[in-house]
């Protein structure tokens, strides 16, 4: 119930249209209604007296069918303008429901997305809310309100030509309420089911989609297809079960209920047939036949839209449920960055509780100087730059920039103060100039031009026909690593950071194009505190600090020179890399 109320809650950003909406509905159900009654007086009035007198009513007839059709218009058109509204207002409300929603996620720590797929997360802001949207505020409140009006204006409708028969048909009520306390007990399990494994669908598709390289050069079409068929497999089955269940209690049930008004109907006109009680004319038998016809649809309309109502409620608990994920603490107050001075103070941090990924990290990087970080894989090199983005924050110890300890301040804040370039640069569908300036209006088109001469693009102006302004496909993937690259440093200039971070920038590009990303990386490096990650250590020898890590923990550290000296882990990962140079050569 507490997920129904909460999408319940959601109808105050649009009463207006419910309101009028289901004014409208009410309206359609009176005009309706009222066409049986027409019928009846045509029947009564018209054709059974002209039958036995031998004469016509014309005009009674031609005003009685006008009206008849009057009647059938105002329903068709009413109920037009009713569906258009309560539409309008669903779709404002899922529009609401998925913004929140992209607001929310992208305010979750990182670790959030460690640990459930990207399918999973695009599956609860589509098909969860667009299952609310059609299963929810369209066939629930819509269409179930419209069938409990027409239900109880059914039932007054009959009552006020016969109060016995009403009572008669109350008897459907309680047969509704049991079946539903028992289809509602285990068409929810089935549901819930239903999204959680449409949710696994999505996250594998997505995943093989990402993957389809590697998939397709190891050979593993295979394997990723028999592991999609397990998890296709368990869907079938719970939506077999739920089948049968759906089949058997709503459609069987239904089917029933028809039935059972039907028959209703005639035992009663019969038993007071037989006891003398009661004469009825053709034109009331015709109406309370099609009383009770009208009365089956709308409890025919209830019994199956109670099965969208368990799926709503079960796409409901998955969205709230990542919409009650608490964001990490984030103080308001904003960090201003004006040396660029960065401490790790005796850090320690663990991605788990059971294990700690960097041990008692203490250093500082003065304001302008460059300081690399090295280390086998799993050393801790990429989680100091996770720590200093605030992306995580330390167990124990404490990150101070310029003297303030960044926990203090907004994430935001802290990261309005860094740039960073990555070993495989992201880029976004755009343009160039969108990717420089991630739309940032500070930035003017003439420095983003300028970032990227700056960092030696030039060629990207010259080489594309429409320059800065040359369309980026998702990820960039139609341009050349080098290129990428280039980009990201261009956007990290335009931005003009206090502190930069370079992970591994010159990793997957050739020798050619390292020297262009060298010039980049010593222009964008002047007058910022810089931290390089790097597996070449040719490319770090004049750091002003080289931290050489080891599972955690700083083992060594000091400039190139004094390292070398030191005949230790970094002199012995400098002659290895010499050799495979000059093997390579």
């Amino acid at each position: 119930m507490d997920t129904v109320k909460r999408l319940l809650s959601y109808m105050k950003y649009f009463k207006l249209y419910f309101t009028i909406g289901i004014g409208l509905v009410v309206l359609s159900m009176i005009t309706d209604l009222s066409a049986p009654i027409i019928a009846q007086r045509i029947i009564d009035n018209v054709i059974t007296p002209a039958a036995a007198e031998g004469e016509a009513y014309t005009d009674v007839l031609l005003q009685l069918i006008l009206i008849y059709f009057g009647l059938m218009v105002s329903t068709v058109i009413t109920r037009y303008i009713s569906g258009l509204y309560r539409m309008r207002a669903a779709n404002g409300i899922i529009k609401i429901l998925r913004d929140q929603l992209y607001r929310h996620v992208q305010e979750l720590p990182i670790h959030y997305f460690d640990n459930l797929p990207a399918g999973k997360i695009v599956a609860r802001i589509t098909n969860d809310t667009e299952s609310l949207r059609q299963q929810f505020y369209v066939a629930t409140v819509g269409q179930i309100l419209i069938n409990v009006f027409y239900v109880i204006g059914t039932f007054i409708a009959i009552a006020s030509f016969h109060q016995g028969l009403a009572l008669a048909l109350l008897v459907l009520i309680p047969l509704m309420f049991l079946w539903n306390k028992f289809y509602t007990k285990y068409a929810r399990v089935f549901h819930r089911k239903e999204r959680d494994l449409n949710s696994d669908i999505n996250g594998k598709l997505n995943e093989s989609i990402q993957g389809m390289q590697i998939i397709q050069a190891f050979e593993q079409e295979e394997r990723i297809q028999d592991e999609f068929e397990v998890i296709n497999e368990k869907w079938y089955e719970v939506m077999r079960k739920y089948v049968i269940l759906d089949s058997a209690f709503q459609w069987t049930f239904a089917d029933f209920l028809r039935r059972f008004s039907l028959l209703l109907l005639m035992v009663y006109f019969s038993t007071q047939y037989i006891n003398g009680v009661l004469g009825v004319s053709v034109g009331m038998l015709y109406l309370f036949g099609d009383y009770v016809s009208r009365l089956y649809e709308p409890i025919k309309g209830i019994i199956q839209q109670m099965a969208f109502v368990q799926q709503a409620i079960a796409a409901g608990e998955r969205v709230f449920e990542m919409m009650d994920m608490k964001p990490e603490d984030n103080p308001e107050e904003k960090m201003t960055v004006t040396d660029g001075r960065v401490s790790f103070k005796k850090v320690t941090f663990g991605y788990t509780e059971e294990k700690d990924v960097l041990k008692d990290i203490h250093f500082t990087a003065e304001p302008g100087d460059t300081v690399a970080l090295v280390g086998h894989t799993g050393s801790g090199k990429s989680s100091i730059m996770n720590l200093l983005f605030r992306f995580y924050d330390p167990q124990n110890g404490e990150i101070t920039v310029d003297g303030q300890n960044t926990k203090e301040y907004s994430r935001q804040s802290v990261r309005e103060q860094m740039g960073i370039v990555l070993q495989d640069p992201f880029l976004f569908t755009g343009t160039i100039y969108s990717n420089i300036t991630m739309d940032n209006p500070s930035i003017t088109r003439e420095e983003a031009i300028q970032a990227l001469m700056d960092v030696g693009g030039e060629d990207l102006l010259d080489k594309f026909e429409k320059g800065i302004d040359e369309p980026v496909v998702e990820k960039g993937s139609t341009l050349s690593s080098g290129q990428r690259q280039l980009i990201s440093f261009a956007r990290a200039l335009a931005f003009n950071p206090k502190i930069l971070i370079l992970d591994e920038a010159t990793s997957s590009i050739d020798t050619e194009t390292e020297e262009i990303i060298q010039h980049a990386m010593n222009v964008l490096k002047e007058g910022r505190t810089t931290f390089i990650i790097a597996h070449r250590l040719s490319t770090i020898q004049h750091a002003d600090q080289i931290l050489v890590l080891d599972q955690g923990v700083i083992k060594e550290r000091g400039t190139h020179e004094k390292l070398i000296d030191l005949n230790g882990a970094y002199a012995e990962m400098y002659e290895m890399q010499k050799k495979g140079q000059v093997l390579a050569s």
